[in-house]
């Protein structure tokens, strides 16, 4: 949608399989119950806090409680510091969030949700019809700011990128490893038909954790996001989907207050399942696959908060290794960062919503007439967005 519906329930989702959806134009996004599912470690609290003396506060009162500190990082762009703890033995996370939060109320404390890729290896004969469909430049565009990439370890030869294209920083608590998901993403994002001259900043996030099998925790997101409004960019892909998050939430709003423009994929649950975040964030353009017909992808998330449709099912992904084809709303949001890197009007001092208007202002209807809650405001449309 052109808004998001901000009359949300303040809540955290129960699992990253998710049930109750929302039908065609009316109902908005809900943010599910809490603490079922997918964490990144059980044993793990995680909290937000603004300035030293609620920090030194938070830490003796943990300490006195028997929660284990883990790690304090300093975030600087967002202006807040993070604290991780191994949580008391029988203790679980609806009992630490309220004994921490209580004894500090500025603090926003939450479990460590995962979050994981949202894409498919698919087979397939289908040519490549993605820069078509979207009436992209023949000549492609220059890039006119640098891209931030939320994912796995980037293969930049993989990739088709040069050393000075990328510049890459892992939040993983072990070796990030090598990642096929983000090298994937960074082929699209970098593909010279459609981006010349493309800058990645590359954070890696997803890792093999504690609970979770291989996914991204929130707070390595929160870490992503700090680093690279510190290094300045201004849009990033994350196509990555798991539960509503407090931490996260918190983070995001303070990403889109420094200027960062956030895309992400909506996930790939169905339509019956209720919102996946970070897209369904009101700050964070919401983006879904089609394929090469304009017909949604059949495993797409629903929900009022879709923004905008791009190619996702069966995309031509060339590399140093080859071509494969690649399915899922994780590979239709990097066309839509594409689009907005490419085009400088976009990113001069402009919000979320204002980003959102201008993709908005020439897309093409698909679905019910108007805007809906499978195609949001239809197929995003990139004619005109640079000069040759």
């Amino acid at each position: 949608m052109l808004f998001k519906n901000l009359a949300v329930v303040s809540a955290a989702i129960l699992t990253l399989l998710l049930s109750a959806c929302s039908s065609d134009n009316d109902q908005g996004v809900d943010r599910p119950q809490t603490f079922q599912g997918a964490f990144v470690d059980e044993r793990e609290i995680v909290a937000l806090i603004s300035g030293t003396k609620a920090q030194h506060r938070l830490q003796m009162f943990a300490s006195a409680n028997g929660y284990k500190l883990r790690e304090v990082t300093t975030l600087r762009s967002l202006g807040l510091i993070m604290l991780s703890f191994e949580m008391p033995e029988g203790t679980k996370g609806k009992q630490a969030i309220a004994e921490l939060e209580g004894a500090v109320p500025s603090s926003t404390v939450g479990v460590n949700h995962a979050y994981r890729e949202q894409a498919l290896t698919s087979t397939t004969s289908s040519q490549s019809y993605a820069n078509g469909l979207l009436n992209w430049p023949k000549s492609g565009c220059m890039a006119s700011a640098p891209i931030g990439l939320i994912d796995t370890q980037v293969d930049a030869k993989v990739a088709g990128l040069s050393n000075r294209q990328l510049i890459q920083q892992s939040f993983t608590t072990g070796s990030a490893g090598s990642g096929r998901h983000g090298t994937e993403i960074a082929s699209i994002l970098a593909d010279p038909s459609r981006l010349r001259n493309a800058t990645l900043y590359s954070a890696a996030v997803i890792e093999e954790t504690v609970d979770a099998g291989r996914a991204a925790g929130a707070d390595s997101i929160v870490k992503a996001l700090d680093w690279l409004i510190e290094e300045d960019v201004k849009v990033v892909n994350i196509s990555l989907a798991g539960p509503f998050n407090k931490l996260l939430d918190l983070a995001v709003d303070k990403a889109s207050e420094s200027g960062l423009i956030m895309v992400a994929a909506v996930g790939n649950s169905g339509p019956k399942a209720a919102a996946l975040y970070p897209a369904a964030f009101d700050a964070v353009i919401a983006v879904t696959a089609v394929d090469a017909k304009g017909k949604i992808y059949r495993k797409a998330g629903h929900g009022r908060h879709i923004d905008i449709a791009a190619p996702g099912v069966d995309v031509l992904s060339s590399s140093a290794q080859g071509a494969r084809f690649m399915t899922g709303t994780s590979i239709a949001a990097p066309f839509v960062t594409a689009r907005i890197a490419a085009d400088p009007r976009v990113l001069t001092g402009a919000s979320a919503d204002q980003v959102r208007q201008r993709l908005v202002a020439n897309s093409r209807d698909l679905g019910r007439t108007g805007p809906d809650s499978t195609y949001g405001n239809g197929l995003m449309q990139a004619t005109g967005i640079c000069s040759p």
